[in-house]
């Protein structure tokens, strides 16, 4: 499936947490944290060949046991597309993720330094790899 054949109808922001647990007793940024990061797709059919992906994404950042920061976010984007089997449907998640991504990616970043931390860049995924598991 063509990035041509997808037609991006519309994204935003499901739902965003972000949690500084330690605040206002940050520790030093001199010391570089344990960051957890759990990136995945959902996938709905709304019918009438539109279509919604969920890139959810969650990350904790720790230094020893002291959870640093938290965050959660849903990124979803409707999509317009005509799927004829299941391989069109795994290449519109894989395309739609890619599509996604670099908004996500930016909010994270963003919401991390104005919680008071170096912004969490997240290094580019490999969407395909995701459906090898």
């Amino acid at each position: 499936m063509k990035t041509s054949e997808i037609t991006l109808i519309g994204q935003y922001i499901r739902d965003l947490s972000f949690e500084n647990p330690m605040a206002p007793n940050l520790p030093s940024q001199n010391n570089n944290p344990t960051v957890s990061l759990d990136v995945n797709t959902t996938y709905l059919d709304l019918k009438n060949n539109n279509h919604e992906l969920n890139l959810k994404v969650n990350c904790t950042a720790s230094i020893d046991k002291d959870t640093m920061f938290a965050i959660e976010l849903q990124y979803v984007g409707l999509i317009k597309s005509i799927i004829k089997n299941e391989t069109d449907k795994k290449k519109l998640i894989i395309s739609g993720s890619y599509l996604l991504f670099p908004y996500a990616r930016s909010i994270i970043s963003n919401i991390t330094m104005e919680g008071g931390f170096k912004p969490l860049v997240i290094q580019p995924i490999e969407f395909e790899n995701m459906f090898k598991k």
